[in-house]
């Protein structure tokens, strides 16, 4: 097994663009003052958070057009090994506008249609490297689903790498998530909106957030952290182990977007590195803080989560 290299697969990956502005105003025109592009979706800032973590990170993903181009070059500019199924769809492309007062506002486009050949090929080449590059890495799935492939795409993806022996962290949403939990993976990252919509009911206070966590277990994940934004997150490390619940410290933030998968990274690493229980909890935590103090999502700083881990709070719940 590969102590130290992590797959991150994005079905659905972006350019994302950033807009800085004085105020948006809705129905007229806004002039921006600056913007900049980078690589999105979720999995590529996963990607980007392992490498400051120092962990050997390999992305794979739907790329196409000359945005799809532009994706890969600069996830190669990053260190990051790129695996590209080249798609007759454009890579779409989000918008992120921030406004002086903090506030930000995101459109996210939906991404192009996947086709039955393209689809064939990711499940193809994923299984290929897993048993070879990639072999014993542990592998992060996460992201939305574009149009054209099944809500079981990630439940397909998980099995493959079941098989291979890779460990299998999720972060969904939907039915994709619902159909994903069925696969067995080892972990599963959601937020509580996106727990409250995929078990039908709300998650008010932390009792009610490790009920859910167990609920989810009991459906095929083998672990569950929800995190609840600002206030924290909730961790079952197990079927039969602890409850835990985490708080960062409060922050001033540039933006949140790519918290949840800071945080995701930071728990990829814990279990690459052995760590369990209150440790691994806290390095997550703070990786998740230190994306409030990056400059660009997914961008932390090393130093940054070292000299948080010991302002996050932690304690066992019962």
């Amino acid at each position: 097994m590969d102590p130290s290299k992590i797959v991150c697969v994005s079905a659905n990956p972006a350019m994302d663009r950033r807009v800085y502005i004085d105020a948006l105003v809705p129905g007229q025109v806004n002039r921006a003052r600056s913007s900049l592009a980078m690589p999105g979706g979720k999995a590529a800032h996963v990607a980007m958070a392992a490498r400051a973590l120092r962990i050997e990170a390999n992305w794979i993903g739907f790329l196409g057009g000359a945005i799809g181009e532009q994706v890969e070059g600069e996830l190669r500019k990053l260190a990051i090994e790129a695996n590209s199924i080249r798609t007759g769809a454009a890579t779409r492309v989000n918008l992120e506008v921030i406004e002086d007062s903090g506030r930000i506002t995101e459109v996210l486009e939906p991404g192009g249609q996947i086709s039955g050949t393209e689809q064939a090929e990711m499940l193809r080449v994923f299984e290929q490297n897993l048993s070879g590059d990639w072999k014993g890495a542990l592998v992060a799935t996460s992201g939305s689903l574009p149009p054209g492939l099944p809500v079981n795409f990630f439940a397909q993806l998980i099995d493959v790498a079941n098989k291979a022996g890779s460990r299998v962290f999720l972060d969904t949403s939907g039915d994709a998530l619902k159909e994903g939990i069925v696969a067995k993976p080892n972990f599963v990252k959601p937020n509580r909106k996106e727990v409250e919509v995929l078990l039908g009911r709300a998650l008010p206070d932390v009792q009610a957030v490790v009920a859910a966590a167990r609920e989810m277990i009991s459906r095929g994940a083998g672990s569950v952290a929800i995190t609840l934004g600002a206030e924290g997150l909730v961790w079952l490390e197990s079927k039969d182990g602890p409850a835990w619940f985490a708080q960062p410290p409060q922050l001033k933030a540039t933006s949140t977007v790519g918290c949840g998968d800071t945080t995701l990274a930071g728990f990829a690493y814990a279990a690459l590195r052995g760590l369990k229980g209150e440790e691994a909890l806290r390095f997550a935590t703070a990786c998740g803080a230190a994306n409030c103090l990056a400059e660009l999502e997914g961008r932390i700083s090393l130093n940054d989560v070292q000299n948080l881990l010991s302002k996050v709070t932690v304690k066992s719940l019962p």
